[in-house]
């Protein structure tokens, strides 16, 4: 698990460091804060110098066509859109093990690339970045370098075969996915384990009978039986049904990994709040994975801290300042005192 990380250079973080980093962390700040920026930037570290992840939506928050390179695409990548600072992350994981990755602008030498790539991205113009280079340096390890490269309509990968440096899942509204959540199920039933998705649903829909994994409608989704004539997409329960299922999921899924969300309260009543951290609490412990998790909300600060409480859990609050940004953690009691005075602490 990670304890510190420090980021450098990356959207909107000059410098950010975060200490005391527990199982569950909780990510508060204002809008444009940087609170999605850190579970990126953590998503990115878990690659372990893999140039692709430079492409993956996850991390550079691809449009709708996904078809933009260069500057569009890379270029906010860099705080203050400035390319001649590299990115650095660097994390702290137990037991004190150094993970450092570095982003820069490279040359202009070009490589092929694995042929899932060919013929899905395309320019208009030449781009300023044509090139970028990312170097990983883990513990006891020799550094680890790859290049990305833009070479007309096509980009090109280069890049050894390694493995991340820790499993890592993230979870954004705008990359959901049914079909791999459906995949997940069927993993997870394989292990007989469902029963512990189900209980976790149900806190949202009492109702909830049993939950299923099905391609009758021609794509993997999940489906659920609450007493009518017929199965319902779980989709069609609600956004928090989805939700609660895809995060219950993808924290079996990474075990002694990690497991980021982006706006952790979405779609779920306040009043259920309470339940849902502990259901999440439950998972946590039950595949030793660690949740980073982003909120605007006071409810679910409440919730999170009346829950969870005790070394396990801490409150991170993002702020921009005149030199950069940094990072107010709360213990428990300083919540409690936090919430008890109406602070502000979102």
């Amino acid at each position: 698990m990670l304890k510190e990380l420090e980021i450098r250079h990356f959207r909107v973080f000059r410098m950010l460091k975060v200490t005391q980093l527990r199982r569950i962390n909780l990510i508060a700040g204002r809008n444009n804060s940087g609170k999605t920026s850190l579970l990126e930037a953590i998503f990115l570290l878990a690659g372990a110098g893999r140039a692709d992840m430079l492409m993956n939506p996850n991390v550079v928050r691809i449009g709708p066509s996904g078809r933009v390179l260069g500057d569009a695409l890379w270029r906010p990548l860099f705080s203050d859109l400035d390319i001649d600072k590299s990115i650095e992350i660097e994390g702290l994981s137990s037991p004190r093990e150094q993970l450092k990755l570095e982003v820069f602008r490279g040359g202009q030498q070009a490589t092929e690339i694995p042929p899932d790539f060919a013929g899905e991205t395309s320019v208009s113009s030449l781009p300023e970045i044509k090139s970028l280079e990312v170097r990983y340096c883990g513990p006891n390890e020799k550094p680890i370098s790859s290049r990305l490269t833009v070479e007309g309509p096509e980009v090109k990968v280069e890049q050894p075969s390694t493995p991340a440096a820790f499993d890592a899942t993230i979870i954004q509204a705008r990359t959901a996915d049914s079909k791999e959540d459906a995949m997940r199920l069927a993993r997870l039933r394989k292990q007989k384990r469902v029963d512990f998705l189900l209980e976790a649903l149900q806190i949202i829909d009492p109702e909830l009978q049993s939950i299923e994994d099905n391609s009758s409608s021609g794509t993997p989704m999940i489906w659920g039986d609450i007493g009518l004539t017929e199965l319902v997409p779980l989709a069609v329960m609600g956004e928090g049904m989805a939700h609660l299922a895809r995060l219950v999921l993808a924290i079996s899924q990474s075990p002694d990994g990690v497991v980021l969300v982006d706006e952790i309260e979405n779609g779920i009543h306040h009043s259920v709040l309470p339940e849902i951290w502990r259901a999440i609490d439950t998972a946590s412990r039950r595949f030793n994975t660690q949740i980073f998790a982003t909120t605007h909300s006071f409810e679910c600060v409440r919730a999170a801290h009346e829950s969870l409480g005790g070394d396990d859990f801490r409150l991170h609050r993002l702020e921009k300042t005149d030199d950069g940004n940094r990072c107010v953690t709360y213990d428990p009691d300083s919540i409690a005192a936090a919430l008890d005075f109406n602070l502000e602490v979102r």
